[in-house]
């Protein structure tokens, strides 16, 4: 049977010790909570270490025990649906159960009601399912359920809003037995324009948000330490210091400028600022933050007037750990290689989809699509040049193939195109079956989308 796989074991139980405490805290009192933090932040890992038994049984003492807590990982979903996340919730809690060593008679029901849930003919029945899978554990079993619900930005943007008012109907029906911690890189609030419908659960985290920063300098050390333990390189300890400074102590950039400078180049700083894969990090960093977030750290960084309606964003990313300084003159960034990177950057309106002709691949919600052929990225970049927009398939075909565009060749074209067209859905879509990004839009051509909402 596949096993959960907690945080490294040699963490020691001081890491992320603020953060920890302030999601234990709320979780012993019965709440529900959100964690928001920027790209490569750490948000997993942070779940991930909360699963260790000696990390409960030193924040919950002897109550640890009472407590199932099942990470759920947004990245594992059969479907982006209600339904997806039902199915993996069964599967999550099943799995859990079994590291506990509970009766195998228990196990059996759990398992039995996530095969049901998991069949085509009952999938509509999926949410009785999870309840009656909730009862076993919180009733039967007599524990409190914490789940874990880690890279939620997806569900949370596409879930129609009965998904949110069953979740929420689930937790009144356990009151203080059943809490959801939820880990996006954007509060829920700007992630959907339909608040008003899932305030209901909003209401439920919302209120005990906490913000995942930059690593403190102690977590940065461990997490340099474990990075030279693992491949054997070790750096001065002025050249240690640098990386700190020069990264920020962002864990994401950190790693990537330690793969960068294990030669120790003789250009530090320099050699940083150009390395393809910092590069990387830092884009990775950018896209997932919103459009007015990203035009507040383009104005800064540029020197050009703040507007007084700029102060919203700014707030956030100094909650976010990006900027920091008393006023808009004394603002610094966290890093002054992400600060090189913003110089060059014009904000991306809603940062979804953004294709990068510097490295021939596409950004999907700050996730780096690679492996494109070269007729798939003139399509895929053609679209996203004309987002939103429908482009008909002679369009397409003349800028695909200009050469070849005579009067008897329209039909090979097609053809071309079609078989273009669902290589490229391969890549980018999580459901074949119901296309979200790149539709076709019948008797007209293709269009290239990035706010659909989903479907149970």
């Amino acid at each position: 049977m596949e096993t959960i796989i907690p945080a490294k074991q040699d963490l020691p139980l001081t890491f992320q010790r603020e953060q920890v405490q302030a999601i234990l805290n709320c979780v012993a009192a019965g709440d529900s909570c959100a964690v928001i933090g920027i790209g490569s932040v750490g948000k997993s890992n942070l779940l991930r270490f909360l699963l260790r038994d000696d990390v409960r049984q030193a924040y919950l003492g002897d109550e640890a025990a009472g407590y199932l807590l099942v990470y759920v990982d947004g990245n594992k979903l059969l479907k982006p649906t209600l339904w997806g996340l039902v199915e993996l919730v069964l599967h999550q809690i099943g799995l859990a159960l079994a590291q506990r060593e509970v009766e195998p008679a228990v196990l059996k029901i759990v398992d039995d009601l996530h095969r049901q849930a998991a069949r085509r003919k009952t999938r509509a029945l999926a949410l009785r399912y999870l309840d009656r899978a909730l009862n076993v554990v919180i009733q039967q079993l007599g524990l409190q359920l914490v789940l874990l619900l880690d890279e939620f930005d997806e569900l949370a943007r596409t879930m129609p809003p009965r998904g949110f008012a069953a979740l929420r109907a689930l937790r009144d029906d356990h009151k203080y037995r059943l809490m959801y911690v939820v880990a996006t890189r954007l509060e829920l609030n700007r992630l959907r324009e339909d608040m008003r419908e899932i305030e209901m659960f909003d209401e439920l985290i919302s209120p005990q948000t906490f913000w995942l920063g930059l690593s403190s300098e102690e977590d940065a050390r461990l997490n340099l330490s474990r990075l030279m333990a693992r491949h054997k390189i070790d750096l001065p300890a002025g050249v240690i210091d640098q990386l700190l400074s020069l990264t920020g102590r962002h864990p994401g950039l950190l790693r990537e400028a330690y793969r960068a400078v294990r030669e120790q180049p003789p250009d530090l700083g320099q050699a940083l600022v150009g390395d393809p894969q910092v590069q990387t990090e830092c884009r990775r960093i950018w896209l997932s933050l919103a459009a007015d977030e990203q035009q507040v750290l383009v104005t800064l960084a540029n020197g050009t007037t703040f507007q007084s309606q700029q102060a919203g964003a700014l707030a956030r990313l100094r909650r976010k750990g990006l900027v920091s300084g008393r006023s808009e003159s004394e603002i610094t960034f966290f890093s002054p290689l992400f600060g090189a990177y913003l110089k060059q950057q014009q904000p991306v309106a809603g940062a979804r989809i953004y294709a990068d002709p510097q490295r021939h691949t596409l950004w999907l919600d700050g996730r780096e699509v690679k492996g494109f052929t070269p007729l798939e990225y003139r399509l895929i970049t053609y679209l996203a040049q004309k987002q939103g927009q429908i482009c008909s398939r002679d369009e397409l075909a003349a800028h695909l193939y200009p050469d070849e565009m005579a009067p008897d060749s329209v039909g090979i074209a097609d053809t071309r195109l079609d078989s273009i067209v669902k290589r490229v859905r391969k890549r980018i879509e999580p459901d074949l079956q119901e296309p979200r990004y790149l539709l076709t839009v019948r008797g007209h051509g293709f269009q290239l989308l990035d706010n659909l909402g989903g479907q149970i």
